[in-house]
């Protein structure tokens, strides 16, 4: 009997979120891939084979006696309509976090973490000061002119290996990139 009290909730809930076999075909005759998200910060885009360009990878110094420091790239599609920049990973780093700047109500300019980023036909996806950048934690301490190797993890291009290059500015300006 208990088993039955059990398991009647459990069948009521299945039976309820089954449809129609005619809305079941509607359903599965449906491209997925096409649908926006119902989660307006996570993004989606097409799977389809893509390849990515880095370009432009620099990490600035850590600054004095901090073990935070940030690092900056332009991807560029170089195969495919587009892609979606998952995650990033900094050897070494305890952490990485994909983050902006914003500017509140009063002004004052601030950090926060981001979701995933699109990456498109219509131009370079740029991390670059002031704007998107990667907040890299607990990072051993790097100077200038060291390298450090990380890599960018995309839905459909999958793992892109990158080489950071510290340096105190950035490497050419951003309309280069």
């Amino acid at each position: 009997m208990r088993r039955l009290i059990l398991s009647l909730p459990l069948t009521l809930i299945l039976a309820a979120c089954g449809g129609s076999s005619e809305e079941a075909e509607t359903h599965a005759g449906m491209n997925h891939d096409a649908m926006p998200a119902m989660d307006d910060a996570t993004p989606v885009v097409a799977r389809e084979a893509t390849s990515v360009e880095i370009r432009a990878a620099w990490m600035r110094p850590h600054p004095q006696g901090r073990d935070v420091t940030a690092a900056y790239f332009a991807a560029n599609l170089t195969e495919g309509r587009e892609d979606l920049l998952l995650s990033a990973r900094i050897d070494g780093a305890e952490r990485v976090e994909l983050h902006t700047h914003t500017m509140d109500e009063s002004g004052v300019m601030q950090m926060r973490e981001i979701g995933p980023q699109i990456l498109g036909t219509e131009g370079p996806l740029v991390f670059t000061p002031g704007g998107r950048h990667l907040m890299v934690f607990g990072l051993p301490t790097v100077v200038e002119g060291d390298e450090v190797t990380g890599t960018l993890s995309f839905q459909n291009a999958g793992d892109v290996a990158v080489t950071f290059r510290v340096m105190s500015m950035p490497p050419g300006q951003v309309s280069e990139y």
